[in-house]
């Protein structure tokens, strides 16, 4: 193992630090109320399952363990996603100190934390970003299987692979490109053995078992969902359309990489990079270039020619696929890299980041509505709802606390998230995707109902709730002018039937 000192470690840590800090507190100041996802994820949090009906449970897990911690705050919804891209770093970092030494490995992590999915996209914290870590933990916990073959890293890489699945089930590419490693590569089948099979396909198993469990128990309601999203998403555009966008936007979070490749490879040669070829580390071996090619594009190839089959391709849908990208830049640029070593250059990190937080916190202001003619979700007026919605609770109902709401996914999410009561939402008014409310329950505490006005909630609502009173439709005006257009809601109340003991 290489030497690591003391200023490569100080360097590294700066880097983990950074890229934590930095994409936690940015999101904060970027919204005035979280994401659709992460919202989603919150209302999924409130009560912890083995499954969902839209798809597996992991990012419902961190949100309910960060608010566990910290508290139902911006903070503890935007720290998992930070915590994610800072782990999906360190996790190829024994990669990269093992094929470039420290100094190399650790610019090459730089170069992956300019990834556009690891800072632009990394805040929505959903089932895309809650796998970026786990997939590269699987990348990396592979490398060490197939080339070191201790029974650890066997058992290491079938659990890593389990709980990438349990992220989501996109997972399901990443063992395909293993196997074109294992049939490419006579090294990487030196440690295929029966035992060690056996083991990382029993850890593998043990991790996912209780949610295959539940999947059967529910009718495989994700992989229903699943399809039938797809059949509603391929109506919206030709396939031409939909592949060339795919594709196109794997380039576009590139893009920052691409830029530093085309410089290392075609930029002019002086004395002091001359001079460089001299400090070449030893080359890699066939194995560790194989590994790199097929484990860092293998997964996003098999993509395309799925692709190219007619299926259709969403382009978040390889957001955690790339972990080694910057490993693979550093191969390709050679001694040529160090030179991205340098006050200079780590301040144009700095900048760029920089810059990129700073597109992200604009959403959350006046200039950009005045920029792109758009309100951002970012600014939506999530508090001012949530407010007025518990002002009406009191006055209707005084002393009794609020624990429903029902209504559509993102109104009456927020609406939960930001209400001073502990509350929880059922989806759509639908009691089979949220079946930790019952009916009994509900009717016993009474509820709020939100919901677009252009939404029919009212007729499904009426079948279990009679006595439901629609009210005068909700007029919100953000408190913070123009960052939000003016709103105009849709709302209800199910009066309560009983004493309600639940908190």
């Amino acid at each position: 193992m290489p030497h690591i000192s003391l200023q490569n470690r100080a360097v590294l840590y700066f880097l983990l630090a950074f890229v934590v800090t930095f994409w936690t507190l940015i999101p904060i100041l970027g919204h005035h109320t979280p994401p659709l996802d992460v919202i989603e994820m919150t209302t999924w949090a409130h009560v912890p399952q083995l499954g969902y009906y839209k798809h597996p449970p992991l990012p419902a897990w961190g949100i309910y363990l960060s608010e566990s911690i910290f508290g139902r705050n911006s903070f503890a919804l935007f720290i998992p996603s930070a915590l994610s891209i800072g782990i999906a770093i360190l996790a190829v970092w024994p990669l990269a100190l093992r094929f470039f030494g420290a100094k190399r490995g650790i610019i090459a992590l730089f170069l992956q934390s300019t990834l556009i999915y690891y800072n632009l996209y990394a805040p929505d914290y959903n089932h895309n970003v809650a796998q970026i870590p786990f997939w590269a933990l699987t990348v990396s916990a592979f490398y060490f299987a197939v080339s070191d073959g201790r029974a650890r890293y066997w058992i290491g890489f079938g659990a890593a692979l389990g709980v990438t699945t349990l992220s989501k089930y996109s997972a399901a590419f990443l063992p395909l490109a293993c196997v074109l490693l294992l049939l490419w590569e006579k090294e990487a089948r030196r440690f295929l053995t029966v035992k060690n099979i056996g083991l990382a396909a029993i850890a593998f198993f043990v991790v996912l078992g209780p949610h295959l469990l539940w999947l059967v128990q529910h009718d495989f309601a994700p992989i229903h969902y699943m399809n039938d999203r797809l059949g509603d998403l391929s109506l919206n555009a030709s396939w031409s359309e939909r592949f060339i966008s795919y594709v196109a936007m794997q380039v576009l979070v590139h893009l920052v990489l691409i830029g530093v490749g085309v410089w290392g490879l075609l930029g002019s040669r002086n004395k002091s990079e001359t001079s460089l070829e001299c400090s070449t580390m030893p080359e890699l071996s066939r194995l560790n270039k194989r590994f790199l090619w097929v484990m860092g594009f293998g997964p996003f190839a098999i993509t395309v020619l799925l692709g190219l089959s007619g299926s259709y391709l969403h382009p978040m849908w390889a957001t955690a696929m790339f972990p080694l990208s910057g490993l693979i830049i550093a191969r390709l640029l050679a001694a040529r890299i160090e030179l991205l070593w340098s006050p200079r250059w780590l301040i144009v990190w700095v900048l760029l980041m920089s810059f990129f937080g700073a597109i992200y916190a604009a959403k959350n202001t006046a200039g950009w509505h005045q920029l792109t003619n758009k309100y951002a979700r970012a600014s939506y007026p999530g508090p001012e709802l949530a407010k007025a919605l518990d002002q009406k609770w009191r006055l209707a109902f005084p002393g009794k606390p609020l624990r429903y709401i029902v209504g559509t996914s993102w109104e009456a999410g927020v609406a939960s998230f930001e209400s001073s009561f502990q509350t929880q939402v059922l989806i759509d008014g639908d009691l089979t995707i949220s079946p930790w409310i019952s009916k009994a329950k509900l009717s016993s505490c009474g509820a709020l109902v939100v919901w677009d006005p252009n939404v029919d909630m009212l007729t499904q609502l009426q079948v279990h709730w009679p006595q439901i009173g629609e009210q005068q439709q909700l007029d919100l005006m953000p408190d913070r002018t123009n960052t939000y257009s003016a709103l105009r809601l849709a709302w209800a109340i199910i009066p309560p039937q009983g004493n309600c003991d639940e908190k």
